[in-house]
């Protein structure tokens, strides 16, 4: 079994560099997966009434200071300075204390609630060198990062759709195991007992009633809050822990985090934390090697070639290559002096979705022999109608999600 670092070179995805280590160099087969894989999580959050944010990678250390990270983290972080100050800056390791300061840029009603914020935050974390593995293992690296603030009687139906967000998210994917554990309080935590108690029973009352089985990880809990930590079982037996959903009773003190109640007076909000894929570098790295580069065609950076025959073929492969771009379809038409046998093996190496040929006899035709990976089957198929034909596997593809 090849690792995902195998994979990404041979469908040229991305590397490493020496003169950045745990960093990621994305190529552009690369780039168009990352990014088809952050739309889908992009939609999923606003049709559940999420808002988009962004927020800075450098910031102040006297902030994390405040949220108490300095004081957990430190050894984790990245510092630096400006052109005035050498020191007192920090790359961010995670998004939450800006997303509080955006929720405090205004007074809110307890009819605003539940506010719902997300972000493909580009965090830093100083991960030791040895610790260090590709994709699944870095240094810099963007987290699907959110936040609800809701009141306590929102909750376990802010619980229940992040369960079933993830039921969908993971089903898209073809995962079908999902092991669902729930972290309790541990022997050191911020928040009175009677905070616990109330938000341990959310989660599991939540799991319940969506008929999940729960395994209890006693007293490993953060030590802000209780969470649900989801993993995803593959093929092989596998473990991989992914999405999370943690309550925060230590934000929400520090930086007096409030809205105004049905009485008229500041309550403090329910805060959680949540993420579905949890860095999508690293859900990469699994979805590489879980798959072995066989990816989905929803989600695959390069789903058609062309390969011409011969040089007479080579103006008809690019009108039929421009024909697809123009469609918003990524292709890469192939027009060398190479075999077309060579070409056939090198898209299929790269594990293309659709191979297009055109020789001559497609050229006088106005045709195309169109050959599926999945089915292993070629037709033949007029050039106007080339583009439906592969939109419409998109859309078949589409309706089993």
């Amino acid at each position: 079994m090849k690792t995902h670092r195998d994979i990404a070179e041979q469908l040229d995805l991305f590397h490493s560099e020496v003169q950045a280590p745990g960093m990621v160099f994305w190529h552009p087969n690369g780039w168009r997966l990352f990014e088809n894989i952050k739309n889908h999580m992009r939609r999923v959050y606003l049709k559940n009434g999420f808002q988009e944010v962004n927020t800075p990678v450098f910031m102040k250390q006297e902030l994390w200071e405040k949220s108490g990270h300095m004081d957990m983290f430190a050894d984790n972080m990245f510092f630096g300075g400006g052109k005035d100050e050498r020191e007192g800056y920090v790359l961010k390791p995670m998004s939450c204390p800006a997303h509080i300061m955006l929720y405090k840029r205004g007074v809110h009603s307890h009819r605003d609630l539940p506010i719902k914020l997300f972000e493909f935050g580009l965090v830093h974390r100083n991960e030791s060198s040895g610790s260090l593995n590709g994709c699944l293992r870095a240094r810099q690296f963007t987290q699907d990062d959110a936040h609800v603030f809701c009141r306590w009687n929102q909750a376990e139906s802010e619980v229940r759709q992040f369960l079933q967000r993830a039921n969908k998210v993971y089903g898209d994917y073809g995962y079908e195991q999902i092991e669902v554990k729930v972290s309790t309080k541990p022997d050191k935590a911020l928040g009175d007992d009677s905070e616990w108690e109330r938000a341990q029973e959310v989660l599991f009352s939540a799991c319940r009633n969506e008929g999940l089985e729960v395994e209890i990880q006693q007293g490993e809990g953060a030590f802000y809050g209780p969470k649900i930590e989801l993993s995803l079982r593959d093929s092989m037996g596998r473990s991989w822990q992914c999405g999370t959903i943690q309550f925060d009773f230590n934000l929400s003190k520090r930086f007096d985090v409030q809205y105004v109640n049905q009485h008229g007076d500041f309550d403090t909000p329910v805060i959680m934390h949540q993420a579905m894929y949890g860095s999508i570098e690293r859900w990469i790295g699994i979805l590489l090697e879980v798959s072995q580069g066989d990816l989905p065609l929803w989600v695959h950076p390069l789903p058609v070639a062309i390969a011409s025959v011969n040089e007479s073929n080579t103006d008809c492969a690019k009108r039929v290559g421009t024909m697809l771009l123009d469609n918003g379809i990524p292709v890469n038409t192939d027009i060398s002096q190479s075999s077309v046998g060579r070409k056939m093996k090198r898209f299929h190496k790269m594990k293309i979705p659709f191979v297009v040929t055109i020789g001559d006899a497609e050229t006088s035709n106005s045709t195309v022999s169109i050959k599926n990976r999945k089915g292993g089957q070629v037709e033949q198929i007029p050039i106007e109608e080339l583009v439906e034909y592969v939109l419409s596997k998109f859309i078949a593809t589409e309706k089993q999600k």
